[in-house]
């Protein structure tokens, strides 16, 4: 497994809602593997593909139930 902040070489920031927006990530995960153009691009761009995600979801709900919690807090997680 490979963090995101190693693959991307950038540090996680603004409590972690910056760190997977990233053409190194996004660009990894859409790319079509039948589009030869797709995977020129990528290549180019040094992105490599990627097989998997797995994520670890914020407790939206909990956090939203917590005391003195606002809705903007955690509408933009």
């Amino acid at each position: 497994m490979t963090e995101v902040s190693a693959h991307t070489g950038f540090p996680e920031m603004l409590d972690g809602r910056v760190r997977r927006c990233h053409p190194k990530i996004h660009g990894g995960l859409l790319a079509r593997r039948d589009d030869p153009a797709h995977l020129a691009a990528i290549k180019k761009a040094g992105i490599a593909p990627i097989d998997l995600l797995v994520v670890n979801l914020y407790p939206f709900q909990a956090a939203s139930l917590r005391h003195g919690c606002r809705f903007s807090a955690v509408e933009h997680f």
